[in-house]
């Protein structure tokens, strides 16, 4: 890939992004490295070493810096070390106010239009300032080590504020953002201060592009700034914003996974193993297994979910004993009031039907409710008849694109809400509205009833689709764009 981009991978790379890719622990036989799990940090690694790199992150294990020089940098990958991890420490009240307040009890639910559980601090507000500050001084301290003019690539929503704090600081870097997250329309970004809009606004108009996972989040991003910004200029049909004598560009790259990994994975015999025995176990016979993976967030559907297996098994009893839902719910935030709720109601909920629709030789819903390994969520899609997604709203919801990777005996239903950016591109799957519980009940059953001719169609036509848009193949959508954004800034600057 790199003889594609000399221009751009001659540049010194810097990523700067919440979650590190090595984290250091305590454990009692020594100190452990874990490896946090995301298609991110498996797609962007190999990026770093190949191009020797610096990524910026938060040290987030409790040995990072035990094993860090005094400013917080180390060599990796461990045994192997290529590029630099460049560790950013936060203190309690950092976490409290910049990460569990700002970004995750504001931010992301007012991104993902739950109006009713955006919690507004001043505090916080100021944590979020403070924490974009020293991570940006970090990047800008990174830039100065390397020398040259860096492509700096800001990761997501806990840095909206970073690229206008590097941007006069570096003013040769090339600096773009990748969104990963809705972007919410104007009515509903208005619930913020005016002054917060305005600096969250112009804090990502100082990257030179900025990525969005579809049209739709890049359109209300453009309208944001019009209706708030009225000193921009938005070009809609050219997706450019000049402010301020410069230009920032907008784009849709929507997110892919690693496609050979996956495929790799579901073809291990261990792997092969853990899906025959899933089979014996929850789907012996005729019975199917229906299947979700998801962390444990109410913008992810669980409750709309559990309410349409209800209604499915209450106003059609013969459906009763015919399939088990298996659903994966990793624990997430539970520092956050909002989620220890929804962990909480989740739980009683499942444990309330399992109490009115069991018998004696079926359990209706089995709940995995820890951290579980790719390996083993390889065989849990691998043994899937069906596999449902209910995101409320989603960016993209890379579950979709790996259960379908995973099923290269090209059976098996996807069931996906059409709020989830996946939605743009898998349009063979069976969309439903989860707001909508009866016919979420309905398209579910349409699911457990479809023929295999029709199954196999589908999942040949979803196949194709992500086998033609990889990890690999927005990497690279990505760098072509930003380095036509680079050419562009050039020639705009030597206009002026």
């Amino acid at each position: 890939m790199q003889s594609k981009f000399p221009a751009m991978l001659d540049r010194p790379l810097i990523l700067l992004s919440n979650r590190e890719p090595y984290e250091h622990v305590h454990k009692p036989n020594g100190i452990e490295v874990r490896f946090p799990a995301g298609g991110l940090v498996s797609a962007l690694d190999p990026i770093l070493r190949r191009t020797h790199g610096t990524w910026v992150a938060w040290a987030s294990g409790n040995a990072d810096r035990t094993v860090a020089d005094d400013v917080g940098r180390l060599a990796v990958p461990p045994g192997d070390p290529s590029y630099t991890l460049r560790r950013v420490w936060l203190s309690e009240n950092d976490v409290e106010g910049f990460y569990l307040g700002f970004a995750n009890s504001a931010l992301w639910p007012l991104c993902h239009l739950f109006v009713s559980k955006v919690d507004i601090r001043r505090s916080d507000w100021e944590s979020y300032e403070h924490a974009n500050r020293m991570f940006a001084a970090a990047v800008v301290q990174e830039a100065e080590r390397v020398g040259g003019a860096p492509m700096v690539w800001v990761h997501d929503y806990h840095f909206a504020l970073a690229p206008s704090l590097i941007r006069p600081l570096v003013p040769d870097a090339l600096i773009h953002q990748f969104w990963h997250i809705p972007f919410p329309p104007p009515d509903v970004f208005g619930i913020l201060p005016v002054g917060v809009q305005n600096s969250l606004l112009r804090g990502l108009l100082g990257n030179d592009l900025i990525e969005f996972q579809t049209d739709g989040f890049a359109w209300n991003f453009m309208d944001c700034v019009a209706r708030t910004l009225p000193e921009a200029h938005v070009s809609l049909d050219q997706s450019v914003i000049h402010l301020d004598g410069r230009q920032t560009r907008v784009g849709a790259f929507p997110i892919s996974i690693d496609v050979a990994e996956w495929q790799r994975l579901s073809a291990l015999p261990h792997t092969i193993d853990v899906c025959r025995t899933l089979r014996q176990r929850y789907a012996p016979r005729e019975r199917q297994l229906v299947v979700s993976v998801d962390r444990m967030d109410y913008t992810k559907g669980i409750e709309r979910r559990l309410r349409a297996l209800e209604h499915m098994w209450r106003d059609t009893p013969e459906r009763r004993g015919t399939f088990t839902m298996l659903i994966v719910a990793t624990p997430s935030r539970t520092d956050i009031p909002a989620y220890a709720r929804l962990e909480r109601d989740v739980l009683e909920a499942i444990e309330r039907l399992n109490d009115e629709f069991r018998t004696l030789d079926w359990t209706p819903i089995v709940l995995v409710h820890e951290n579980v390994d790719a390996d083993l969520l390889a065989a849990v899609y691998g043994a899937a008849d069906v596999c449902v997604v209910s995101s409320l709203q989603d960016g993209m919801n890379l579950v979709a694109k790996e259960f379908i990777a995973c099923r290269t005996d090209g059976n098996g239903v996807l069931v996906l809400s059409r709020f989830a950016g996946a939605s743009d591109e898998l349009s063979a799957a069976l969309l439903v509205n989860p707001f909508f519980i009866d016919a979420f009940a309905d398209t579910l059953a349409v699911a457990l009833d479809m023929p295999r001719h029709e199954r196999v169609e589908r999942m040949a036509a979803l196949r194709d689709r992500v086998a033609n848009a990889t990890i690999e193949d927005w990497l690279e959508g990505i760098l072509v764009a930003a380095e036509a954004a680079d050419h562009a800034a050039e020639g705009g600057a030597a206009a002026l």
